[in-house]
Order: C-alpha cells, then structure tokens, then sequence
C-alpha cells in the first residue's frame, strides 16, 4: 500500500503512518488458497523421537565382515557371553556374522507393544546382509534410555538400498549393506509427550513467516471471538484455551480441542522464489513473482517487458515468470536459453524472487 502524506507537521505525519500500520487489514493474494492449520503447523511437544543401537546380524552365507573388524569380533563375544558362554573375540569366525547401526523414529503419543520400521546399516565391511538374521537389539534415545527393541530376518524380497543407494529388491548376489524393516521395532517404554501446559498450547510454523503467523493469530481469535493467539515471533504461536471452553465444559477435553484448531483455515504468505534445475531445465515459480520492466535479448532471441500496447515479443508491465516462459517456448527458445536468461535477469535485478538452483 503506498501512502502520499502532504503535512506540515512531521508529528501528524507519523502519527497517520502508524494509524494505517496497525489497522491495514491482512488481506491475501487472490490466487492464495486457505489451507488448514494442520499442515501449517507443528505444535510443541508433539514429535518423534530418534532412537538407535548396535546390534548383529547372524546367518549369513559367507557375505558377513572379515577377521579385521575387530568391533564385529568383539561384540560377537559379548552377545556370547549374554547367552552364558565364553568366547574370546579372537575365537570368533565374522564371515557369517556383520555389525550393524539399527535406527528407529518413536512416534509421539506410541504405546508400549506398537511396532515400528526400523533401517538397518553394515558398519563394517560385509558384502551383503540378505539372508540374515537380527538378533534382539536395544534401541535408545539421547537421553540413554530404552525405549524399544528390534530383531528380524532380512529375506529376499525385502525393501533395501544397495551399495550404490539404489532401492529396489534384494536379489541373489547383490550387495546389499541397508536395509528397511517393516514392523520389526517392538516399544517397551513410553515417551511422554505433553502438548498442553497450564491451558496453553505453542503452535511451531512449518515455514516461519510473520505474516502467517499474524494471519493465524487472527484466524483464531476470530473463531473463538476472544484474545488467544499471541505470534511471539515468525515461527511461534502461543494460543490459551478459550475461557469458554472451559467453563462451559467442565470435562474438557484437549485432544477435541486440538481437532478443532487443526480444521481453522488460513491463507498462508510465502515469499518469491524461482527454483531452477539446470540439468532438466525445469523451472518453478511461486505466483507473485515479479518482472520489472525490461529489454530482453538473448542470441536471436528479443524480448521487452513492460509496453502498454505490445505484441509479440513484448510483455505487458505486470509480467509473471510464466508468462515469460511461456512467451519465450512461442519465440522457439530451449530449455538452456530460458534458465539463462532467468539467472541474468537476477543480477540485473530486474526480477523480484529468490533463486534457487538444484
């Protein structure tokens, strides 16, 4: 909004800039949708939490870690020693044994007895794990804690990523070193996850803008008609249950409440952005990107930005990266020409966006 004050008094003028600044209605692009609070935000204290162990993979044909990882040996004879026999490591044949990294995200709110997925990576030299067998490994958390336990057969068939990060199914003979287990996660421990506090909720924005989180701050006190969202800052939200939730419900229910804020729609803000893939020459840009008025020429290539009464080869003031796409594929331009003369027309400043090249 552009405001032309004519005041002889520097005092009035500040005072009117303030008074526009605090009552300009937050208004959305027209061609922004509503999208629900629930994909906008995250709310505090409700998250998954990592979890991993070392544990050891048995059975295999010959494809497990050789004599030289001593950790592979080591730990061999301390699962022996678990199950009541004395090994030393030096004893220990690996070939048909490998060390492996177990990982695991404890979902917020699991209960003791879900399953989990767990990814299973070689952390010695074996050739491959098809055919093995997981034996019971603890899972912890940051704070050294179990929190869960896996074991498994690793069978062909089984969703895996290879020696060169493909994923795919195993086959015979492949180099198999991470794997993905369904369901092989078993929780033993609870993770206590509180999202309400002293009847206060924090709301984390997925993509911290102030914008949106003023706009959600007043969609919410307009669904409730009272003060309860305060944006502390562009990522947070702090949001107090209304008064008369409470005293209209005695037995109130967070979880209801909750189902009830994650329906509220608002129309986030995003800023400009142009995201280019050099390789493909795909190109995509967010809709209230910008061109300024502008001479362009490129080989045989000629285009102007901003005539009143253009015709081909020129573009009208109010010009989209779409519409110059699209004006330069009709003027036979490629892939390569179009990404290059988005890339120029960012160090002459001419388009409003932020580029990002992949």
């Amino acid at each position: 909004m552009r405001v032309l004050l004519n005041f002889s008094m520097i005092g009035n003028a500040f005072f009117l800039f303030i008074s526009i600044l605090f009552h300009a209605p937050l208004t959305a692009q027209e061609n922004e949708l509503p999208v629900r609070l629930k994909d906008l935000v995250e709310v505090r204290g409700v998250r998954g939490n990592s979890l991993s162990g070392i544990g050891l993979i048995v059975g295999l044909q010959g494809t497990g870690d050789s004599k030289a990882s001593l950790a592979t040996n080591r730990a061999t004879s301390t699962v022996f020693k678990r199950l009541g026999m004395t090994v030393e490591p030096t004893e220990v044949i690996t070939k048909n044994i490998a060390i492996v990294v177990v990982t695991a995200v404890l979902p917020a709110f699991a209960r003791v007895g879900d399953k989990l997925d767990v990814r299973i990576s070689s952390m010695g030299d074996a050739q491959s794990l098809e055919g093995g067998t997981l034996l019971l490994t603890t899972l912890s958390a940051v704070d050294g804690q179990v929190y869960a336990t896996a074991q498994g057969t690793i069978s062909q068939g089984t969703s895996m990523a290879g020696a060169e990060g493909g994923t795919g199914q195993a086959t015979r003979g492949s180099t198999t070193k991470t794997v993905s287990l369904t369901n092989t996660g078993t929780v033993e421990k609870e993770f206590l996850s509180t999202f309400i506090s002293n009847n206060n909720i924090e709301l984390s924005l997925k993509n911290a803008d102030f914008t949106t989180a003023t706009r959600i701050a007043k969609a919410l006190n307009d669904t409730f008609g009272e003060f309860i969202a305060d944006p502390i800052n562009a990522g947070l939200i702090s949001v107090k249950v209304p008064n008369k939730v409470t005293r209209n419900n005695p037995s109130f229910n967070p979880v209801a409440f909750m189902s009830i804020l994650e329906q509220i729609k608002v129309t986030p803000d995003s800023m400009a952005f142009v995201v280019i893939n050099e390789r493909t020459g795909t190109i995509i840009s967010g809709s209230n990107v910008v061109i300024e008025p502008v001479a362009i020429s490129h080989g045989r290539l000629e285009i102007q930005v901003g005539k009143k009464n253009y015709k081909v080869g020129e573009m009208p003031a109010v010009t989209s990266v779409s519409d110059l796409v699209r004006a330069l594929n009709n003027l036979g331009a490629g892939p390569k020409d179009i990404v290059s003369i988005i890339q120029t027309l960012e160090i002459a400043k001419a388009i409003k966006a932020q580029i990002k090249l992949m």
